[in-house]
């Protein structure tokens, strides 16, 4: 994909002139204003870097538009120009010549962005909630609220057409009121709970249901679903205790979605171990059980067993409590989606990941909550329509 602009610098100049910082700030990021700072603000400069994300955008087939100037990240390595978006490399040229400033742009590697394109389809005209999936989340105790608020919200965000919401009779009401668009259901035995979750499309449980009886008792019986699943959080603690419950799942139908010390509980080893195999191991975990391991981290790795896939989006900043509910609602809403699982995780382990790194483009990594991933998620989607 290659990507042309020219720009007048007087015409950059102008405006750089009448609108100062605030001109720059449209246009740059602070690592970019930097480096323009270190050139001494001067017009050429800023009219090349400007002419680049320009073409980096027509080298997308976006425009600056569906594509802003803030999504486009312009850096130097030994001293040659390149530009990313999410996880895409631009080899760049900049020029000038007439009083133009002239840039090329061309793709330097296979994205996420060119791979997950089209995985969902633009919404037709005669569709209804039902299209889009109905997910049930198990997830919330008592004090943990949090955990489902964000995870339904999250699948919600991600497209799906309805999101129950399945918590303890002692949160109901809380959750009644915490929640809006997702439903909010309860079940007095696990017989009615089970029928209500056989009519749903996917499930995931696990985000703060706790480690008491009752919730194991719940949580054996999810997994003896005959649906696609995605399991989280204190799910993946019930887990590593009962293994056995993956034998009897039908094969490569559940994501696991642990972070290292989850892995560590799952595969009873150091995570000192892991962290110097980390994709040998989660392989060979996928193999053994027949299901889908999503490790989490700086690169998250997603692998049934043959196939792995290593993300590149996501920063630091998401290392905040709550993060990885906002990833199992995205996950359980593309498996409602009708995705298969591994590409599921895939395309979530992407979407969770742009996620971040839209919030962190709008409130830097320090101050990141798991809210506002959860509200860039939209913002990411479209990235894959």
């Amino acid at each position: 994909m290659l990507g042309i602009d020219l720009v007048k610098v007087d015409r950059i100049e102008k405006l750089y002139l009448k609108y100062g910082d605030a001109f720059l700030k449209k246009i740059f990021s602070d690592e970019e204003i930097e480096y323009l700072k270190g050139k001494n603000f001067r017009v050429e400069s800023i009219a090349g870097m400007y002419a680049t994300k320009e073409a980096v955008s027509k080298a997308l087939n976006t425009g600056i538009g569906k594509t802003t100037f803030k999504d486009i990240e312009i850096f130097y390595k030994d001293n040659s120009p390149y530009a990313k978006v999410g996880d895409e490399l631009f080899k760049v040229s900049i020029s000038h010549d007439g009083g133009f400033a002239v840039s090329t742009a061309i793709s330097n590697s296979v994205s996420s962005r060119t791979l997950f394109k089209g995985v969902l389809k633009k919404r037709e005209k005669q569709t209804h909630k039902g299209s889009y999936g109905k997910v049930g989340i198990v997830a919330g105790s008592k004090g943990m609220c949090g955990s489902a608020y964000l995870s339904s919200n999250a699948a919600l965000k991600t497209g799906s057409g309805l999101v129950y919401n399945v918590v303890p009779q002692n949160i109901l009401d809380i959750m009644s009121i915490k929640l809006i668009e997702p439903i909010v259901k309860s079940f007095s035995n696990s017989v009615s709970m089970v029928e209500f979750l056989n009519g749903l499309d996917a499930v995931a449980i696990g985000p703060g249901i706790g480690l008491n009886e009752t919730s194991a008792n719940v949580f054996s019986k999810v997994l003896a679903l005959d649906k696609v699943l995605v399991v989280d959080a204190d799910g993946l603690t019930l887990l590593a205790e009962n293994l056995h419950l993956l034998e009897n799942r039908k094969p490569f139908t559940t994501v696991l979605t642990p972070h290292l010390g989850e892995f560590s509980r799952l595969t009873k080893k150091e995570i000192s171990e892991l962290e110097i195999n980390k994709k040998e191991l989660a392989i060979e975990f996928s193999r053994k059980y027949n299901c889908l391991t999503l490790l989490k981290g700086n690169n998250t790795i997603v692998t049934n067993g043959k196939e792995v896939y290593v993300n590149s989006t996501g920063n630091p900043g998401m290392a905040t409590a709550g993060s990885g509910d906002v990833l199992t609602g995205i996950i359980v809403s593309l498996l409602g989606r009708k995705l298969n699982p591994y590409k599921a995780a895939c395309v979530g382990s992407y979407v969770h990941g742009l996620a971040g790194d839209y919030a962190r483009d709008e409130v830097g990594e320090e101050g990141m909550v798991a809210g506002d991933i959860l509200n860039n998620i939209p913002k990411a989607v479209t990235q894959i329509i």
